[in-house]
């Protein structure tokens, strides 16, 4: 587990696996099974919504398809991580 405080690097990690998998669905990708149900009733619903588990707290983050289609999956990363540090785009 980590928290706010962790390495950055063990951060962006999770947050490169979440965007990855976000963006291999928006492309059609094949997805794990584990998830592909979950994802396709997110894409009926016209958002996906994840809890990223931490030791310290739960980060929900909910992106509709519309913006993770039109966002690089770089950006994701790094709008996913900057939640997981409790920090705002600017700092």
């Amino acid at each position: 587990m980590t928290t706010k405080n962790s390495p950055v690097a063990a951060l962006r990690v999770q947050a490169r696996n979440i965007a990855s998998l976000l963006k291999a669905a928006e492309r059609g990708d094949k997805i794990d099974a584990r998830y592909a149900e979950k994802i396709a009733a997110a894409r009926a619903k016209g958002a996906f919504k994840v809890g990223i588990a931490m030791d310290d707290k739960i980060v929900i983050v909910e992106i509709p398809w519309a913006t993770i289609r039109e966002t690089s999956e770089p950006a994701l990363v790094e709008y996913i991580l900057n939640l997981m540090r409790e920090r705002t785009a600017d700092q």
